[in-house]
């Protein structure tokens, strides 16, 4: 799984990488999910799934909270 990113900021461009991996967890559960090059990928959609957009930054950044 490959997501890309951009923004003016540091910040707007993690904000737009949410986006991106929260739209990803809603295209697995759509129809990814038999896909053969994405079927292992249930727990990073579980993880987003489960996840505030908060708990995602912390986890993207890697601020250990």
């Amino acid at each position: 799984m490959a997501a890309v990113a951009d923004g003016a900021t540091f910040d707007e461009a993690i904000d737009d990488l949410i986006d991106a991996l929260r739209e990803y967890a809603e295209d697995w559960q759509d129809r990814l999910l038999d896909a053969p090059n994405h079927g292992n990928n249930w727990g990073l959609v579980q993880l987003i799934s489960l996840s505030d957009d908060e708990q995602l930054r912390d986890w993207l950044v890697g601020t250990g909270r």
